[in-house]
């Protein structure tokens, strides 16, 4: 599983309005679910009377197939949307050891960056240290349009999981959930930074 998309994502945000996003990419929210790119089944059950924690952030990331969601399962939509196609563009170019020049998301594209280079090309080295090391900033207020999409694919879950109301003790919409989970799984850098993390 490519967890480290959402760096690919940031690159490419800064040429898409999060209000066209949300038009343009709507069909590719709803086939990742339609067609499994997404482990719903096993996401319910994992999230069922269950607390938020940082173990809910990592069941949704490995429970998340974005080979799927970019060729295999939604390609047409995918094609359809601006943002997953330059994603997929983006992807060689990080592999490839090129980073993005126009100045956005800075932290979250030098982060993965470094990430390849320091990994001998070993996709399971970079899929670890982005996830662990680099996601973060896709949270932490440098790269909103980043956080706004990444929103926007985890409510598409909630909304066909319901996960609201299986979240023990949750009350608020599908988004402050997210938020909640993000900031259970990256406590320490948030209070490192002293902010909540930047989502909705």
């Amino acid at each position: 599983m490519i967890s480290w998309w959402l760096i690919t994502l940031a690159a490419l945000l800064c040429s898409t309005e999060a209000s066209t996003l949300n038009r343009q990419c709507r069909e590719l929210l709803s086939c990742s679910i339609q067609k499994d790119c997404v482990n719903l089944p096993l996401l319910k059950e994992q999230m069922t009377n269950k607390s938020v924690s940082a173990q809910m952030y990592d069941d949704i990331d490995k429970s998340t197939d974005y080979g799927c969601i970019f060729t295999s399962g939604c390609q047409d939509e995918c094609n359809d949307c601006p943002l997953c196609l330059n994603s997929k563009l983006q992807i060689v170019d990080i592999l490839s050891g090129d980073s993005p020049t126009d100045g956005e998301c800075p932290e979250l594209i030098g982060c993965a960056t470094k990430c390849v280079a320091d990994s001998n090309m070993d996709i399971l080295q970079i899929n670890k240290c982005v996830r662990q090391t680099c996601a973060f900033h896709c949270f932490d207020g440098s790269c909103p349009k980043c956080s706004a999409f990444i929103t926007r694919v985890f409510n598409q879950m909630c909304v066909a999981g319901e996960f609201r109301k299986r979240v023990n003790g949750f009350k608020g919409a599908c988004f402050e959930l997210f938020r909640d989970i993000v900031e259970a799984k990256f406590v320490e850098k948030f209070k490192a930074v002293g902010h909540k993390p930047a989502i909705g």
